[in-house]
């Protein structure tokens, strides 16, 4: 099997403020897979709707080191793979709200990206038939991931 590109694009979600509605504004960075946005792979599947902020969100700090973490499977970590929300809330980032995520695992110098889901953290993820795995070369996957978090 052939290995994957991860690269990243900017999302920009304006803000609003309309009869007493806000919605917040939001800068962040949606996965490329090959040149192609994986949220629009996503949403295309799930049928729902596309607004989702990605994992690496400007001006959450605290929130971006640890997604970095877990994309990385760094930090805490106690196993060579776990699950990874990569898109989510664009007003809060909880999970009960939904989120997209997706089983990241290290083999040797690979990173592979499985089992993409939508999970709301009170049903059974709903796993996505068809859409990976993707398996990327480590140093790549790495830099890639890091530029993401530089929003």
């Amino acid at each position: 099997m052939s290995l994957a590109k991860l690269s990243h694009a900017s999302m920009h979600r304006p803000g609003s403020a309309t009869n007493g509605t806000t919605v917040a504004q939001r800068d962040s960075s949606d996965f490329l897979v090959n040149g192609e946005s994986l949220l629009a792979r996503l949403v295309r599947m799930d049928g729902g709707h596309g607004d989702y902020m990605g994992c690496f969100v400007h001006g959450f700090r605290d929130a971006i080191a640890e997604a970095l973490n877990e994309l990385l499977l760094e930090g805490r970590v106690d196993s060579p793979k776990r699950r990874v929300g990569i898109y989510i809330c664009p007003e809060c980032g909880d999970i009960g709200c939904g989120r997209f995520s997706v089983t990241v695992e290290r083999r040797g110098e690979e990173m592979i990206w499985s089992d993409f889901s939508y999970e709301n953290g009170y049903e059974a993820p709903a796993i996505f038939e068809g859409l990976g795995p993707f398996r990327f070369d480590y140093s790549e996957y790495a830099r890639a991931v890091r530029r993401a978090a530089a929003i």
